[in-house]
């Protein structure tokens, strides 16, 4: 039996109908309710992230540890909470830099964004955060797509459906899938 990790590692991501994520490098939607959403799920935590997903924020996110995986060389501001992690295609991406967690750090990591780090540790992760929108894509559609999700492998076991937000007229809903026990 193989030791418990000492993390648990969520994705979280708001995805359109067809598991569309991002065009340009930003969000297809601005959605308050899931900006703030998004806050309060990994304010205090880690989260992971790919150098364009970092670059897009402009700086690291606040009361969180921020790190961006890459495989080149970034350079990167002085004083800021970031560690640039250099990964090769063929080397495991999450754990190494999971090893090297500052001890005590919070038990759940959050993995972000893009596509790749997406599709790296989606076989890794114990749960799916995912803010599924139902409204048209912006023009140009989207260049960048988040994994399937395998109804084989996650269940949906919580979900919050909003017909709107405050200022976002489509609806979107917040779902929780978890892992599927094996035999399940």
């Amino acid at each position: 039996m193989k030791p418990e990790k000492p993390y648990k590692l969520a994705l979280i991501a708001a995805l359109g109908p067809n598991n569309e994520l991002g065009l340009d490098n930003q969000l297809l939607w601005h959605i308050s309710e899931d900006l703030r959403h998004f806050k309060t799920m990994t304010m205090g935590s880690v989260l992971l992230m790919g150098r364009k997903t970092f670059l897009s924020l402009k700086k690291p996110l606040p009361g969180r540890i921020n790190i961006m995986l890459s495989r080149s060389d970034v350079t990167l501001e002085q004083g800021l909470e970031l560690a640039a992690r250099h990964i090769r295609e063929q080397d495991p991406v999450l754990q190494p830099t999971l090893e090297q967690l500052p001890k005590g750090t919070l038990p759940t990591v959050y993995v972000i964004g893009g596509e790749q780090i997406y599709r790296q540790t989606l076989q890794m992760a114990d749960v799916l955060y995912i803010t599924h929108v139902q409204a048209p894509l912006p023009e140009g559609g989207a260049d960048v797509f988040f994994p399937e999700i395998d109804p084989t492998i996650w269940q949906e076991t919580a979900r919050t459906d909003h017909e709107s937000g405050a200022t976002f007229p489509y609806p979107f809903s917040f779902v929780t899938y978890e892992r599927r026990a094996i035999g399940e």
